[in-house]
């Protein structure tokens, strides 16, 4: 809950700026992102984070499982998430929008990964035709944000146990 409370704490210490960073730390864990803009109900944000070393020697099994646990708990998005990936040599979970969201502009979708070596991460990506994937802000509130905090640390926890 510390975590939690002090990186929404950050946000409000953010309210009306732009291209600033939000960083909360709780042991050896450290929360971050960018933001782009803040007010005081949402934010936007890239790279959004939770790192932390006590990943460094987890297996792939127990991303795995952390990542389909992670999945269950993560039904608050615009769109469900779900593994796609699984990269036993770089001992990575990669998760996404299943389905993405698809209008004219193209698609976008959310992409989480989960790490070895101390990281959890969510991304927002923009897909139009004829062009590379891009990183776009993700606009939430500042109670999905807590909880995102909330669920990136059970699933930190879910590996080290």
């Amino acid at each position: 809950m510390k975590l939690r409370d002090d990186f929404l704490q950050e946000l409000r210490n953010l309210i009306g700026q732009t291209q600033q960073r939000a960083i909360a730390y709780e042991g050896q864990r450290i929360v971050r992102c960018h933001v782009e803009q803040c007010n005081a109900l949402s934010a936007a944000v890239t790279d959004f984070a939770l790192e932390t070393a006590e990943l460094a020697s987890a297996d792939i099994a127990k991303l795995e499982a952390a990542s389909q646990a992670l999945c269950q708990r993560v039904t608050y998005l615009l769109e469900p998430i779900s593994p796609i990936e699984v990269d036993s040599t770089g001992c990575v979970v990669q998760m996404r929008s299943n389905p993405p969201h698809k209008d004219d502009n193209g698609l976008r979708y959310y992409e989480l990964t989960l790490r070895r070596g101390g990281c959890v991460s969510l991304c927002r990506y923009e897909k139009q035709a004829g062009n590379a994937r891009a990183v776009v802000p993700a606009t939430l509130t500042h109670e999905v944000l807590a909880r995102l905090v909330e669920d990136f640390n059970s699933a930190v926890n879910d590996v080290i146990i």
